[in-house]
């Protein structure tokens, strides 16, 4: 998630992201202003929040994801390549190992994410059987400071379960997108379905290239939208099966996780930021052509370094994050946001708030939306004591937090 590569040190070759794509399938829509979507949240209390994280026993390494198929297991993403289940009873399995197509070996290369399709359980669906990962393959032979040796890319594949429920086909691997990629840092990674449409979104970072999240024939620095579907059912394994890929929004830097909220009609990113600023970006899921401005913004402000490209004239036309903060903003070690998951209590599913953390500080957040067009932010307390990777959910909309460590356990929250 790099950028100040003090941040790479401390995190040591932790979060590896990104996604990957084949720009010859790439179609981008007409630049629109997002529609504006519902407006679902509701103002957080002032005061402190009652919070809680319970470590659930397991042995997982380097989390990138957390999410479920629709029943009570939960899938648990590992950056070398495996997924795990954490069974309702506790015990662990192996569901999907590819440890031997994902390069893991430095910078933010591992694998990312994973994403059921909403129809994975019904025989009559498109998507019966079906789930998609993304994650970086092949080599890169670099030494330090020596020149690159870098054939390297960023991949969302389709795979299927095999006759056990809770073992995946390794086998069935077919790429939907290939994304060549130049550095090992911005890769994304991130990936969602609107169950509205079966439609998977991907985030996709700059690749170290900065401007290019500007250049709209380029699929990096940009949330690209996938129709999964269009893949044959006897799509052979290992050749890539392009569908139809909309650029949903550009002008970002390394979105490394997003969250599809139906019911607010809005896609949340949390944006990885350069040196400054982190962000919550949001856009509509109804209409395409969000630009949030990197490398022209970082948070809310223009950043000095750019101002005089071409792609970053007329910087009003941006759209703004709705919640930044800065490195600087109290002594509290903040580096990098992990974006999560919005948070609907059971009881009351229009009491929205979107929950996020901090890697380096171990802080976890709540943002609420208010009458008045703000989002306010509410401190809801630090977990463990290693650096937080990711959030996921399970069916229920109970988040868990994913961490950096090896050998680590995942933690529960209880958010009021």
């Amino acid at each position: 998630m790099s950028h100040p590569q003090p941040i790479a040190t401390r995190a040591a070759g932790l979060l590896l992201l990104l996604v990957g794509l084949a720009a010859g399938a790439l179609a981008g829509p007409a630049a629109a202003r997002p529609a504006a979507a519902s407006r679902v949240f509701v103002p957080l209390a002032a005061g402190k929040v009652a919070f809680g994280a319970t470590a659930i026993p397991g042995t997982y390494n380097e989390v990138t994801a957390i999410t479920h198929a629709g029943d009570d297991r939960l899938f648990i993403g590992e950056r070398e390549g495996r997924v795990k289940i954490l069974h309702p009873d506790g015990h662990v399995t192996v569901f999907l190992d590819i440890r031997h197509r994902v390069i893991a070996s430095r910078g933010e290369y591992g694998f990312y994410d994973i994403a059921f399709h909403p129809g994975y359980a019904d025989p009559d669906s498109p998507g019966y059987g079906f789930f998609y990962v993304s994650f970086t393959s092949g080599t890169d032979e670099r030494a330090a400071g020596g020149a690159a040796a870098v054939d390297v890319d960023l991949i969302v594949a389709r795979f299927r379960v095999s006759a056990d429920p809770n073992v995946a086909n390794p086998a069935s691997e077919v790429p939907l997108l290939v994304v060549p990629q130049t550095d090992d840092i911005h890769k994304g990674g991130a990936m969602e379905i609107d169950p509205r449409t079966d439609r998977l979104f991907v985030g996709v970072g700059d690749d170290f290239k900065n401007l290019i999240a500007q250049d709209p024939g380029s699929p990096k620095g940009k949330i690209l939208r996938l129709a999964v579907d269009e893949a044959p059912r006897d799509a052979p394994p290992y050749q890539l099966c392009p569908v139809t890929t909309e650029v949903w929004a550009s002008g970002l830097r390394n979105p490394w996780r997003i969250d599809v909220d139906p019911l607010g009609d809005q896609l949340l990113i949390g944006e990885v930021g350069d040196a400054d600023w982190e962000e919550v970006n949001r856009a509509s899921l109804s209409a395409p052509g969000a630009n949030f401005g990197w490398p022209c913004l970082e948070g809310p402000l223009v950043k000095p370094s750019f101002s005089g490209a071409a792609a970053c004239q007329n910087p009003e036309r941006f759209e703004r994050p709705v919640h930044a903060y800065s490195h600087r903003d109290a002594d509290n070690n903040r580096c990098v946001i992990i974006g999560g998951k919005v948070y609907r209590p059971a009881g009351n599913p229009t009491d929205g708030r979107y929950i996020f953390a901090d890697l380096c500080s171990r802080e976890v957040f709540a943002l609420g939306y208010d009458a008045d067009g703000s989002w306010p932010r509410t401190l809801l307390g630090v977990v463990g004591n290693e650096l937080i990777n990711t959030i996921g959910e399970d069916r229920y909309g109970t988040q868990y937090i994913g961490t950096a460590a090896r050998g680590g356990v995942i933690w529960r929250l209880s958010i009021p």
